[in-house]
């Protein structure tokens, strides 16, 4: 899977530095939120998003880059603790904040429908690698005292993902767009060749330069 992100980032690469003076540049930073729809791990509340894109055309109507992705959710937990050290009637709780961070870093590809005079459709389809880790921090409470405080990480065994999205443009002027996405389809795939599919309802606002 490295091997195969190394190539595509050097062919990527390539295309962006080889570009001509008819080439343009496009940097298109977007920020929201989302709703999973279809993850049965689902924690219901709307996860923070940014998506970072930098590309260069390849054609008349395709876009071809690098994209970043970063979505960060936080959620209060409680429940017993895990390590029950202190014998007695009463066990140890844990009261805190649980944060999910998915950190992702590939390649995308995008192509423009016009559908108005100032209004583009554009769906995208990405490859990504993945970082997601869960990091839970809080107190140890012993019947109603705080005994101590506690930090635990999981490390998710994510080792790519990839998807399509389905995005609008607003075209202010000829090197200026406002941008909305409307629809996301995700899929993870585990090192151990699980994958886990997911539909996204995000709301993600953003701007696109091009020079």
């Amino acid at each position: 899977m490295k091997i195969v992100f190394l190539f595509l980032g050097l062919c990527v690469v390539s295309l962006t530095s080889a570009q001509t003076s008819e080439k343009r540049v496009y940097i298109n930073p977007s920020i929201g939120g989302f709703r999973l729809t279809t993850d049965p791990n689902n924690i219901n509340n709307t996860p923070f998003m940014f998506d970072g894109k930098i590309g260069t055309d390849i054609s008349k109507h395709s876009i071809i880059g690098l994209q970043f992705s970063r979505t960060h959710q936080t959620t209060m937990v409680s429940g017993l603790f895990w390590e029950q050290t202190v014998s007695g009637p009463y066990p140890l709780t844990r009261y805190g904040k649980l944060t999910h961070q998915i950190t992702a870093l590939g390649f995308f590809y995008e192509r423009n429908f016009q559908i108005g005079k100032h209004i583009d459709l554009f769906p995208s389809g990405y490859i990504q690698y993945l970082d997601f880790k869960e990091i839970e921090r809080g107190n140890v409470i012993y019947v109603t005292d705080s005994s101590r405080i506690y930090e635990r990480k999981t490390f998710n065994n994510y080792s790519a993902r990839t998807g399509i999205n389905l995005n609008m443009q607003y075209k202010v002027g000829k090197s200026f767009a406002i941008t909305m996405r409307l629809l996301q389809i995700d899929c993870r795939l585990w090192d151990s060749s699980r994958k886990n599919i997911s539909g996204e309802l995000p709301f993600l606002l953003g701007v696109k330069f091009s020079y």
